[in-house]
């Protein structure tokens, strides 16, 4: 790059914010701060849902479940304590087969935190007997101390793989009752009279460079999935830079809605932001429905809404939908998918007190792009029919780059690479090398995304690069032709399945 700066498409966020505390440090301040707060809903479990663990609260939901954050905290502590007689080491491997989305998880979440050790977190479906393959796979690369299980009829998959592979699991739980399944425990069994309090993770000398949780991209040629994993310090870098819930901007406390599945990168990043403000998180176990996201927005008095594009034009369409339904909502973001400048007047015009807000994130990492101090424009600024996703946040780097990989200038596009301490180094087993690369600036991760920068320092992103089709030089993303038919019939409900399929 020759020549003014500002005319290329690279912006440099500075250095990093400090790390002063650590997950589970914040975790357990908010609790404190807090104790009595509602931290999970989950109307469709119930209400004494692992009692044993969490203990009791004054708080008694007339339907379904709820866990304060002190129940949060000392179930965490409770189960951790109960690992660790087992022999459960830090920086082992927690995997669990789970429902996609189930309070459990959260209480799962916490407790690696408070132990130390990784969290994975693997759809139970992978349990079934047609997924032998992959199940295989999961228990040899990742080599668990511990397996959890959503119910005891599914420990014989585990078992009969773990015999196979002869890897000894030393703390084998079920988080039903477990009887009759040798060598299990069931959750709500657990002996939590040891002193928990000594088996939390030394604060004092918190391993930031800890892998906190391993997640699970789309396959390889080989036909594997790509692992990434998070360290703390990855996730940590990222929610200090990146606070996009509205409570300090309203005073009303924030409570989010929760369909996606909890082995996507965007259940652990809202969750634990929504945490560590003091939240609420509402989960919908029965994932995406238009109904069901109505129905509980207006229940739960929801503030903030998560979505992809097609999943917003199925709820303002749907039947029951009406203003009166979403008028708790203060902000919906609006992610997963290209953020078409036409999003923008749907929210204004069917979520009354409600501004959307763009938002840019991968698995590998999240937290590069967004709206810096929060302060996120009244009307989001839109170029060749797109929402910006923000600027670059501290930290950072982002440049888009041509195919011989010179950085472009602004307003053209090309490819999108990161260089962050919010995104990991490499996938596990070094898969898909060439996805990252070196030179004298540092180590680079090349998002597989096309976009642009403008002169104002907007990101926008026009897709994957593998979908933009190029006519006469000009890319053309597949959703502007989507765009295009949906106008004609028959194409919306084709768009709505494939956004309920992104969330599984």
């Amino acid at each position: 790059m020759n020549g003014n700066m500002n005319l290329y498409a690279k912006l440099d966020g500075g250095d990093a914010i400090p790390i002063k505390k650590s997950i589970w440090t914040t975790f357990t301040t908010v609790a404190k701060e807090k104790p009595d707060h509602v931290a999970v809903v989950s109307r469709s479990q119930p209400s004494d849902l692992l009692a044993s663990v969490v203990g009791k609260t004054s708080n008694n939901p007339k339907v379904g479940l709820e866990w304060t954050y002190a129940q949060l905290a000392q179930g965490a502590l409770n189960i951790a304590s109960v690992m660790k007689s087992y022999g459960v080491r830090q920086n082992s491997v927690l995997l669990a087969f789970l429902p996609p989305v189930c309070a459990e998880w959260s209480l799962l979440w916490w407790m690696a935190n408070c132990l130390g050790v990784t969290l994975v977190t693997i759809d139970k479906r992978a349990l079934e007997p047609a997924r032998v393959d992959e199940l295989t796979f999961y228990i040899r690369s990742l080599q668990p101390e511990s397996v959890v299980v959503y119910e005891s009829q599914d420990a014989a998959a585990v078992d009969d793989i773990c015999a196979e592979l002869q890897h000894s699991i030393k703390s084998k739980v079920t988080l039903d009752a477990g009887d009759g399944t040798a060598g299990w425990t069931g959750l709500a069994t657990f002996d939590s009279s040891v002193n928990s309090n000594d088996h939390a993770v030394d604060t004092n000398d918190t391993d930031y460079d800890r892998t906190a949780v391993i997640l699970y991209t789309s396959g390889t040629s080989t036909g594997q999935p790509k692992g990434c994993p998070l360290t703390e310090k990855n996730l940590v870098f990222g929610w200090l830079i990146s606070k996009p819930f509205s409570s300090k901007v309203t005073g009303v406390a924030t409570r989010i809605i929760m369909m996606f599945a909890n082995s996507r990168a965007i259940n652990l990043q809202m969750c634990s932001k929504c945490w560590l403000i003091g939240g609420t998180v509402v989960y919908l176990s029965t994932g995406f429905t238009p109904e069901g996201v109505l129905s509980t927005t207006k229940q739960e008095a929801i503030t903030d809404s998560i979505i992809i594009p097609p999943m917003l034009g199925a709820i303002v369409s749907h039947p029951t939908f009406s203003k009166e339904s979403v008028k708790s909502v203060d902000r919906v973001f609006v992610g997963g998918d290209m953020a078409m400048a036409e999003l923008q007047d749907v929210v204004t015009e069917n979520f009354v007190n409600a501004q959307i807000v763009s938002v840019y994130g991968m698995t590998e990492g999240l937290g590069v792009v967004g709206w810096p101090d929060t302060r996120v424009p009244t009307r989001i600024p839109v170029s060749m029919g797109l929402l910006a996703q923000g600027s670059i946040l501290p930290g950072s780097v982002l440049k888009i780059v041509d195919d011989d990989g010179a950085v472009t200038k602004r307003e053209e596009t090309g490819d999108i690479h990161i260089m962050s301490p919010v995104m990991i180094e490499s996938y596990r087993d070094n898969m898909a090398a060439d996805t990252f690369h070196e030179d004298e600036e540092g180590r680079w991760f090349k998002t597989g995304d096309v976009g642009f920068i403008d002169k104002k320092d907007h990101f926008y992103v026009l897709g994957r690069k593998k979908d933009i089709i190029k006519r006469l030089g000009v890319p053309v993303p597949p959703i502007l032709l989507e765009n295009v038919l949906a106008s004609f019939g028959g194409v919306q409900v084709s768009l709505n399945e494939r956004a309920t399929q992104e969330l599984r």
